[in-house]
This record gives C-alpha cells, structure tokens and sequence, in this order.
C-alpha cells in the first residue's frame, strides 16, 4: 500500500523486455510495484534478478 502509485515512467517500454535487478530482495513489494507498473505500460515481460532473497 505504501509504494502504490510510487513510481512513474519516463520512457516508452511498449514490446520491452525487461530486468529488473536488486541486491537483496526482501518483501517483494517494490519490485512487485515496478513490475505492475511496467506491465501496465505495454513491457512484453519483467523479470526480476537478485542476488538474495530474505524469507
């Protein structure tokens, strides 16, 4: 709840690709956020790479 609407595009991602990369990957909430925002925005698929995961 705290990250809706948080972030915002600058560039056209339309057909994209994307990686999202993190160090460390806690909850999962912002990438969770950037990945629907991404999505919403035309990214043909976001895949999120990290280093580490907490649980």
């Amino acid at each position: 709840r705290n990250l809706k609407n948080a972030f915002r595009l600058e560039l056209a991602v339309n057909g994209l690709h994307i990686a999202i990369v993190d160090d460390v990957v806690t909850t999962g909430s912002t990438v969770a956020e950037l990945s629907r925002l991404l999505l919403r925005s035309g990214a043909a698929s976001v895949q999120v790479w990290c280093l580490c995961r907490t649980l």
